[in-house]
């Protein structure tokens, strides 16, 4: 049931959406509806009443939250903890790449160690772009565009500083 949540504790239906960062909800009791279906049906009416009054949803892909640290949306910094069998940790830090309908899980990743914090950013920029998971051919169109005005934007964007990664470690 989106937008409804039953409350067996309170013995209450809520009826709750969210548009344009302000929420609208509604609370239906089976003490007023006399049973859950009742409160339940009362809850689907309402919000089929104000769905259409609403302004339209937010698409959730490419918007920018108050989580995002880098700046582009669909790009990440990973401290990639490493554990041995041994028990000792180390870090391997590095710049992902996710979208919908990525296949690898975790996103692609581009080690900070291997291509350089601005790199390994800029590479999960790119995968993002081309929505693709073929390491090649990420590379080999970095290589193309590397004097090019669509590479200067891409080294233009903000990403995190080695301070701001600190101290959002020791958090």
């Amino acid at each position: 049931m989106k937008n409804i949540t039953r409350n067996d504790a309170n013995r209450w239906i809520r009826a709750k959406i969210m548009r344009q960062k302000r929420v609208y909800e509604q609370y239906f009791t089976v003490k007023e509806y006399g049973t859950w279906k009742r409160a339940e049906a009362a809850a689907r009416a309402w919000l089929a009443e104000l769905i259409p009054l609403l302004p339209a949803a937010i698409p959730r892909e490419g918007r920018l939250t108050r989580r995002n640290h880098s700046g582009v949306v669909g790009v990440s910094r990973s401290r990639g903890l490493v554990k041995k069998p041994d028990g000792r940790a180390y870090e391997c830090p590095r710049w992902i790449a996710q979208w919908e309908g990525c296949p690898l899980h975790g996103g692609l990743s581009w080690s900070v160690k291997q291509f350089g914090e601005e790199g390994a950013f800029a590479l999960a920029v790119i995968s993002l772009r081309l929505k693709s998971i073929d390491r090649d051919r990420v590379l080999s169109y970095m290589e193309k565009i590397l004097e090019t005005a669509e590479f200067d934007e891409i080294s233009r964007m903000p990403l995190l500083s080695s301070s701001t990664v600190t101290k959002k470690r020791s958090r």
